[in-house]
């Protein structure tokens, strides 16, 4: 693994967040754009990536093995909240703003960056695993995430079950039933669906641009905090945490995309949690633009610390 290969393949990415960022500046790309191109990349091509990932690979995993997998992505959702909490404390957070910052700790951006990375670093199986990440962060986000959301308010929490079996999670399930019962589909229909995955990283990464554009750039460098958040959730987090895994985690590629999945920027869901549930809106999204930002050099230097 050439970490030189992965800061071109992560500065490929942020300038192609860039061109949404531009796109959104001469409005090409709007809001109500985003909100559809977001639709169409949560329900028709994340999908089609997840489903994609295994159509072609061999079953070189066992059932004990998945079963692993998800066992380290719940133990990885129960524990960062912990380190949520710490960070808070540490950093002095105010309490009206500490659901939020937990809520960023735990919930990564694994549904739109995530899953280009990921493939970008490790190539398919790893979105394959991803995949089994992603599921557990659906059933945490609508369950746990609206508790430590709405940490401090009044709001009341329902969870409903329809919003847990997103599209994401079923094109998990489905992968999951192609992957152990070596379904076998005519090459048009494994053509299409890789088409139609393989759009995901551009459209995604443009979204990310594009939404980053609705913030004023000087909100977000003179809100101080955010630094030594962005160092301690991307650089001292993964650092920590690392020995821990290793002491579990005896496969190379698991605990690879353990460890970055816990190296990733906040995720969009931040913004609309704390629409939702009386959060600081504006803070999420500062916080979303400078840990993205700085990704680009995060996840370089954790690959080539840890991984190489």
């Amino acid at each position: 693994m050439d970490v030189f290969v992965i800061l071109m393949q992560m500065i490929q990415l942020f300038l192609v967040m860039a061109l949404g960022y531009i796109l959104f500046k001469v409005n090409i790309l709007d809001e109500i754009m985003n909100k559809r191109l977001t639709t169409l990349v949560l329900s028709v091509t994340t999908p089609a990536m997840i489903i994609g990932s295994v159509l072609n690979t061999k079953v070189t995993q066992e059932l004990n093995d998945i079963l692993f997998v998800f066992l380290i992505g719940l133990l990885t959702y129960v524990i960062l909240p912990i380190i949520g909490f710490i960070i808070v404390k540490v950093m002095r957070v105010p309490k009206s703003q500490q659901g939020l910052y937990i809520f960023m700790t735990v919930f990564s951006n694994i549904g739109f960056m995530g899953f280009p990375v990921m493939k970008a670093i490790f190539g398919n199986d790893a979105v394959f695993y991803t995949a089994i990440f992603n599921m557990i962060f659906n059933l945490f986000v609508f369950t746990i995430g609206k508790k430590i959301m709405s940490f401090g308010t009044s709001q009341k929490i329902e969870i409903n079950i329809k919003s847990i079996l997103s599209p994401g999670v079923i094109a998990s399930l489905i992968a999951l039933v192609v992957y152990f019962t070596r379904l076998q589909f005519p090459t048009v229909i494994v053509s299409t669906i890789n088409m139609i995955g393989d759009i995901t990283t551009p459209i995604a990464m443009m979204i990310i641009g594009s939404t980053l554009a609705t913030i004023p750039l000087k909100e977000v460098f003179t809100e101080f905090r955010i630094y030594p958040y962005t160092l301690i959730k991307q650089i001292i987090v993964p650092i920590v945490i690392y020995p821990l895994l290793k002491l579990f985690i005896n496969d190379s590629l698991i605990l690879g995309v353990t460890l970055i999945m816990i190296s990733m920027p906040v995720g969009n869901s931040a913004v609309l949690f704390a629409n939702e549930y009386g959060g600081d809106v504006s803070l999420a999204a500062k916080n979303i633009f400078m840990t993205t930002l700085f990704s680009v050099l995060t996840i370089p230097f954790i690959v080539a610390l840890f991984l190489i």
